[in-house]
């Protein structure tokens, strides 16, 4: 009952921050008899656990064996406005964390094979003293896939995460609202090694991550 209830509020506090946070106005709406019957799953569809990170912190971890082909376009995605983004400036201004215009999502809304894919879709918290509901605090929320492919192109007015175009820890792009200006994120397994690329949105609230942080491994970045 008790793992029950913190999936429960897990995945609720996963869909209200990450998707129906914003300038826009979203709203849940049912599905009928006709759209039910085209969903389905079957055994291994999804994994659930908590895991002890160790230093008081646990995370909850959802995977989902979803996989997505998407091709969109979005006039103007905004997450994370405030003025705590950028930890080296003393008198930090109000700014957005992730600012991107002119967003497309995949290549050609013609042709389905260039669509943005992803496989392995999953949500994980954070959290401290899990254990114990009076001092039990929430740290980060995540939303990711395992493998993505494809394109992303926007004007990146601000862009705050992580780019690599490999695993090695080393990314070519990492920081709070960086102008990367125009560019097109190319996400795949790109060195042939048989690695994926994955994909994260993640919201901290502490840490050299606080506010929404964006990651990319196995990818690059172009005009």
């Amino acid at each position: 009952m008790y793992t029950k209830k913190i999936f429960s509020a897990f995945l609720s506090i996963s869909f209200t921050i990450i998707f129906f946070t914003g300038t826009g106005l979203c709203e849940l709406q049912s599905l009928n008899d006709d759209e039910l019957s085209g969903v389905y799953a079957k055994a291994g569809f999804t994994d659930f656990a908590i895991n002890d990170l160790g230093g008081g912190i646990s995370e909850t971890y959802a995977w989902f064996n979803i996989n997505t082909y998407q091709y969109t376009e979005i006039e103007s995605l905004k997450l994370g406005y405030h003025d705590e983004y950028n930890y080296k400036d003393p008198t930090p201004g109000f700014a957005w964390d992730e600012d991107w215009e002119n967003v497309v999502i995949g290549t050609d809304f013609e042709d389905p094979s260039t669509d943005f894919r992803t496989e392995g879709m999953y949500f994980s918290a954070e959290f401290e003293n899990i254990d114990d509901p009076a001092t039990r605090q929430l740290k980060s929320i995540t939303w990711g896939a395992d493998d993505v492919y494809g394109d992303l192109t926007a004007d990146f007015n601000s862009f705050s995460g992580t780019i690599d175009n490999s695993d090695n820890n080393t990314p070519e792009y990492n920081g709070h609202a960086l102008n990367l200006g125009t560019q097109t994120i190319t996400a795949g397994d790109l060195n042939s090694d048989g690695d994926a690329s994955e994909f994260s949105i993640t919201l901290s609230l502490d840490g050299f991550q606080k506010g929404y942080w964006v990651t990319f491994t196995e990818a690059t970045v172009a005009p």
